[in-house]
């Protein structure tokens, strides 16, 4: 009778075991296979542009600006030797001076606050007829942890004594939990001697 009375007890034991394993591997499991099923909301694309320097704006860039305005840069954003005045020095000149415009593309996270942005600066000079020194600037701006600038993946600067055209992109990525995402922000600013400019993003 003894006997029956220890192999009960030691099957209870067994038992009680094998029931504390399983209720910690089901504890474990649980949240893995939670975070598995939940896919991180989608980021939400934001830009903006305005003239002046872009707020935020790292101070090399500052100097940069400023030397450009006191003429000691030119051209410093131009791949293209100077070309002779087009159809519009043949015109009145409307305006004159140097001006600063900037342009970003970014993303917030879906409740609502920054997860990075990517700058373009242009900053030109004009005597009414003809851009005589123009000049581009581009960085990115992280805001929160988790994601990683790749660097400038593509750039173009071109056009002619009128008209000038910047284009840049960038390529960021975030991971968490085996889960990777990857954004190409692009910014494209032009910019004239008439001091008009434009600028679109998008990626």
């Amino acid at each position: 009778m003894g006997g029956v009375v220890e192999q009960e007890v030691e099957m209870l034991v067994k038992c009680g075991w094998w029931l504390l394993a399983l209720c910690v591997a089901l504890a474990v499991a649980a949240p893995a296979g939670a975070r598995d099923k939940e896919r991180p909301k989608d980021a939400v694309a934001v830009s903006g542009s305005g003239v002046g320097v872009a707020p935020g704006a790292p101070t090399w860039v500052r100097e940069k600006i400023q030397e450009i305005h006191a003429g000691k840069i030119e051209n410093g954003g131009s791949d293209e030797p100077g070309t002779v005045l087009g159809p519009q020095a043949r015109k009145r000149a409307t305006w004159f001076g140097c001006r600063d415009v900037y342009a970003f593309r970014g993303y917030d996270h879906f409740a609502g606050y920054n997860l990075f942005r990517y700058y373009q600066q242009v900053s030109w000079c004009s005597n009414g007829y003809s851009i005589y020194s123009w000049s581009r600037y581009r960085w990115a701006e992280l805001n929160f942890p988790g994601w990683a600038f790749d660097g400038h993946v593509d750039s173009y600067l071109g056009g002619s004594s009128t008209h000038k055209r910047a284009f840049t992109q960038g390529s960021f990525h975030t991971c968490y939990f085996g889960w990777c995402d990857y954004k190409v922000p692009w910014v494209a600013i032009e910019v004239y001697a008439s001091g008009y400019w434009s600028a679109n993003t998008g990626g």
